[in-house]
């Protein structure tokens, strides 16, 4: 599976989208007429009049769900601005897409200073052990995880799923499912802990490799921290054999929460079927840091 991390505007998301889901849960026809009065675009128009056209009462129950997911993915997928005749799409949004996987074990290495990135079994089990219940306030791995804070006033795995994981339990405040959302200030809150979470994950490397320290540690540092804008290439392995790997894409997640924060956009993430899907292995000896 693929993760796929966009900021979005985070005023859309709070007026537009999370309303809308919202209310569809109860009475979907009605959100999509409100939704209607809102947009400015000719797809979401024309997906929500299919949606109005074949609707047969209720909530989702009654949406016919091909047109209902292509809504969805439209209005969490692409960016949108305002118009002078109601929220407009401005384009799609580039992010961070990658493997699922490797993205959690990145954002853990990041988020969890207990997490075992050097040992591949045994960061394996914890990953998984993540993906089936992931855990609130580890920042960006719970997102990645897909668990949801704010708690939402609709059960999100309802609202899109491409495994079918997801929970919904009102009374611990606590959902999960394969997509989930942080607004701005949560984003900006991630940025200005970033240095001192990259600092630490540095720290550990650092005692870990002893004497095998690489030369290019300062640039690694620079890079990790945005000071410089090229990943450098590393002569000696840092958490394996593809070390120069996760340092590359550890800094380009790093880099998206900045820029993000800078813009005051949420962040959405989505775990997406890939297009040439390849079927899972087990674990090597190594550390997936970098594969």
């Amino acid at each position: 599976m693929d993760l796929v991390l966009r900021p979005v505007n985070d005023r859309f998301f709070h007026e537009q989208v999370l309303s809308f889901l919202s209310l569809a849960m109860s009475d979907s026809a009605s959100a999509l007429q409100s939704l209607l009065g809102q947009l400015d675009d000719d797809e979401s128009s024309l997906l929500a009049g299919k949606l109005l056209a074949s609707h047969i009462g209720g909530g989702l129950g009654g949406v016919e769900q091909t047109s209902w997911v292509a809504l969805v993915d439209r209005l969490t997928r692409m960016q949108w601005g305002p118009g002078p005749s109601g929220w407009r799409v401005l384009g799609e949004r580039a992010g961070y897409v990658g493997d699922w996987d490797e993205a959690l074990h990145l954002a853990l290495m990041l988020e969890d200073p207990s997490y075992p990135y050097a040992q591949a079994r045994a960061s394996h089990g914890r990953r998984e052990g993540f993906r089936r219940y992931p855990m609130a306030d580890l920042g960006l791995a719970s997102l990645i995880g897909g668990q949801w804070e704010p708690f939402p006033s609709f059960p999100p795995d309802r609202v899109f799923s491409t495994l079918g994981r997801g929970e919904y339990a009102s009374r611990q405040q606590y959902a999960f499912a394969d997509w989930a959302w942080r607004p701005a200030s949560t984003v900006v809150q991630w940025s200005a802990q970033l240095e001192s979470k990259l600092e630490r994950l540095l720290e550990r490397e650092r005692e870990r490799l002893e004497s095998a320290q690489p030369p290019e540690w300062e640039a690694v540092r620079a890079w990790l921290l945005g000071h410089s804008t090229e990943c450098p290439a590393l002569s000696e392995p840092l958490a394996g054999s593809q070390g120069g790997a996760w340092v590359e894409r550890i800094g380009l997640l790093a880099s998206l929460v900045r820029e993000a924060a800078r813009e005051e956009a949420g962040l959405v993430a989505h775990v997406v079927r890939p297009l040439n899907e390849k079927p899972e292995q087990a674990p090597s000896e190594e550390s997936p840091a970098g594969s």
